[in-house]
């Protein structure tokens, strides 16, 4: 009899666990999912949520897909909105299917200011599974796997620098969806360029968040960035994948394609705006000096050459110099690596120019206060070095 209990108690574990995976309706990606207790909203600029399977009043299941089936990266973006009961407290599931997660969850209660998902929020079953738990505490929560920057913010930001720096701000073409790709500058009239560019992949927000950083301490009005802007002609087009950043993907522009793979076919829209920036730089008989591509991965790091450069040495210099000032605070790799047949920014711009090419990787999981002040820094150094080179 004793036996016969416990297979019956067995059975029905299987079965209460089954009914728990089981949806009580499933609502496509795109439309409010709605349980008695709150709603997940993926109607938003950078949203990604996936089918959305309603399993109780205060559960759900989101399917985190990629945006199309050529993506090969694995960089699993979300970002989706919860409102409902003040006093309820909601499990959301992320089920990335055949993909790990990546992203520790990022929390605002504003859509405005961001802060980590404490751990008692979270826990992760399986490489493939988050589980989260949130009070809505009567205020919508905005969850995603980094602080969000979208175009909107791009354009205040470089408005806004525009407007203060003796840089111009001008619209070098358009996206797929007729979004606009900026281009800020300054020192038309020098001879000498440096060549920024960033977010060609829309997950890729750290990178983002350094690369205007960057930018600031270019433009600031101390005598270091008076002198070097004095010197050179500095162009940046720092997002280039404006529409992947609205849609919420996770590698892609609208066109199926890694931006960063398409820099020789320049075969979308928005890589064509490089390379007509570059043959109009070509053909004002402009040199450039350096190129850097702003991105970010699992860990702070710098794709530099393993061949020689001119300037020589430079990127290894400019790196030690930094990382000295730096500390402990935001350890970082020198990667240097030798030039592949991949048609990256990196390889692209080594071998059209044989200059020093970057790519500026900054951490998933680097804090954004450590990311700004370490990218000050950078910057200082790039500089400085640059200004002691003939």
């Amino acid at each position: 009899m004793r036996r016969l209990r416990i297979g019956i108690a067995a059975i029905v574990s299987v079965l209460l666990v089954a009914c728990a995976a089981t949806p009580r309706v499933t609502v496509p990606a795109g439309t409010v999912c709605d349980t008695d207790l709150f709603k997940v909203d993926d109607g938003f600029a950078g949203a990604r949520r996936g089918d959305c399977d309603v399993l109780a009043e205060n559960q759900v299941r989101l399917h985190i897909v990629r945006e199309d089936d050529q993506v090969k990266n694995p960089s699993p973006w979300y970002a989706f909105k919860l409102t409902g009961d003040p006093s309820g407290t909601v499990r959301v599931t992320l089920d990335y299917g055949d993909w790990k997660h990546r992203y520790v969850p990022k929390i605002s209660r504003d859509g405005k200011t961001w802060r980590v998902a404490n751990e008692a929020m979270f826990q992760q079953p399986s490489e493939n599974v988050l589980e989260l738990t949130i009070k809505l505490l009567g205020e919508p929560v905005w969850i995603a796997g980094n602080p969000m920057i979208l175009p909107a913010d791009y354009e205040i930001r470089l408005r806004s620098l525009a407007h203060e720096t003796d840089a111009t701000l001008s619209v070098a073409g358009q996206s797929i969806e007729g979004l606009p790709i900026y281009r800020l500058e300054s020192g038309a009239d020098k001879n000498e360029v440096i060549f920024l560019t960033g977010h060609q992949h829309p997950p890729e927000i750290p990178g983002g968040y350094a690369m205007l950083e960057f930018l600031n301490t270019l433009y600031s009005e101390t005598k270091l960035a008076t002198e070097f802007r004095a010197r050179f002609h500095i162009v940046s087009l720092p997002l280039l994948n404006p529409d992947g950043i609205i849609h919420g993907h996770w590698r892609h522009n609208l066109g199926s394609t890694d931006l960063n793979r398409d820099w020789g076919p320049f075969a979308q829209p928005e890589t064509r705006v490089i390379e007509q920036t570059l043959d109009e730089l070509d053909g004002q008989d402009k040199r450039v000096r350096m190129f850097m591509d702003f991105h970010s991965t699992k860990d702070n790091r710098f794709y530099t050459q393993s061949e020689p450069t001119n300037p020589a040495g430079f990127s290894a210099e400019w790196l030690k110099r930094s990382g000295e000032r730096i500390g402990d605070d935001y350890p970082f790799v020198n990667d240097p690596r030798p030039t592949s047949p991949t048609p990256n920014g990196k390889n692209y711009m080594y071998k059209r120019y044989g200059i020093p090419s970057l790519t500026y990787e900054v951490g998933d999981e680097t804090p954004l206060e450590a990311n700004r002040n370490a990218t000050r820094i950078f910057a200082e150094e790039f500089m400085r070095l640059w200004l002691e080179t003939p």
